[in-house]
């Protein structure tokens, strides 16, 4: 459930583009698969170590979306100042285009630690829905 499909051109007749579409022809399809590559897997031993990273800027303000990541496998500071430059080239390319959203808040998910099988001793840090089950840890 991508938060920025309601995403179009202003003024446009044409029905909203694709993601790939959207992205496919700038650098910010790059950047947010550097952010993906940077995040890896996510592994956690205890959910202390799953954070919530915002991603993108949607038109109207605020976050696209979230991802999932964990302190444990991931420097922070390196995480986070590519986050900041993909926030800002989002924000450049959704004026640049005039791109309008449906300005709807993404609120930022809870995470945990989540074990993939019973009695594991590592897992993965997932993205929760608001009712508690999982969602998307790239979306």
């Amino acid at each position: 459930m991508p938060a920025d499909a309601a995403e179009g051109r202003a003024g446009s007749a044409a029905p909203p583009r694709s993601v790939e579409d959207r992205e496919g022809g700038d650098a910010t399809a790059a950047m947010r698969a550097d952010i993906v590559r940077l995040v890896g897997d996510a592994a956690c031993t205890d959910d202390t170590q799953c954070r919530a990273l915002p991603l993108g800027s949607k038109p109207c303000g605020g976050p696209e979306a979230y991802i999932a990541w964990s302190t444990a496998g991931t420097d922070a500071g390196q995480l986070e100042a590519l986050a900041q430059r993909y926030k800002q080239a989002r924000t450049a390319r959704n004026q640049q285009l005039g791109l309008v959203s449906d300005c709807a808040v993404v609120p930022e998910p809870p995470v945990r630690c989540v074990r993939v099988t019973a009695g594991a001793s590592t897992g993965r840090c997932t993205a929760l829905a608001a009712r508690g089950g999982p969602m998307s840890a790239t979306r």
